[in-house]
C-alpha cells in the first residue's frame, strides 16, 4: 500500500526490493527500518577528536585523556538507548567502554584504557555506534 502525501512525503508500510545483490525480490517492513537501523555512528581517528567519518554527529568533545562525549544532529527519543563501542588497533590490550550514566537523548561518552598500563588513553580507531529510537 503506498500513498503519497502532499509535500513529498511518502508512506508505506513494507518496502520491496527487487534484490540487486542476491538476484531475488527481499521486503523489509517499515517499522524494521525505523526501529532496527543504527542512528548514530562514528569512527575517531588516532586523536580521538578527529573524526575520521560519522552519521548524525555534530561533534566531539575532549574530556581529557580517553573521555570523549559525541553529541548527536537528531536526539533519541529517551536516554535508555542501547550504545556500541570498539576499537581497530591490536597492537596494545585497549579497552573502550561507554559511560550510561551520563547518557542524554543528545549525547554519549565514549571512555579509553590501555589495560596493561590500567590508565586512560586515546585510542586510535575507535568507534562507536547507537541504536534505538529517534525523538
Amino acid at each position: 500500500r503506498l500513498s503519497i502525501m502532499a509535500f513529498g512525503n511518502l508512506k508505506f508500510d513494507t518496502l520491496t526490493t527487487s534484490g540487486q545483490i542476491h538476484g531475488s525480490e527481499v521486503s523489509i517492513d517499515a517499522d524494521y527500518i525505523n526501529h532496527g537501523s543504527t542512528k548514530h555512528w562514528v569512527l575517531l581517528g588516532s586523536s580521538g577528536t578527529s573524526v575520521t567519518d560519522s552519521f548524525n554527529n555534530t561533534s566531539v568533545a575532549d574530556n581529557g585523556t580517553g573521555d570523549y562525549t559525541l553529541t548527536r544532529t537528531n536526539n533519541m527519543a529517551n536516554a535508555t538507548f542501547c550504545v556500541n563501542v570498539t576499537s581497530g588497533s591490536h597492537g596494545t590490550s585497549y579497552n573502550v567502554a561507554t559511560d550510561t550514566a551520563t547518557q542524554t537523548t543528545a549525547v554519549f561518552d565514549i571512555r579509553g584504557a590501555n589495560a596493561t598500563e590500567g590508565a586512560t588513553a586515546d585510542i586510535p580507531n575507535t568507534n562507536g555506534l547507537v541504536l534505538g529510537d529517534l525523538a
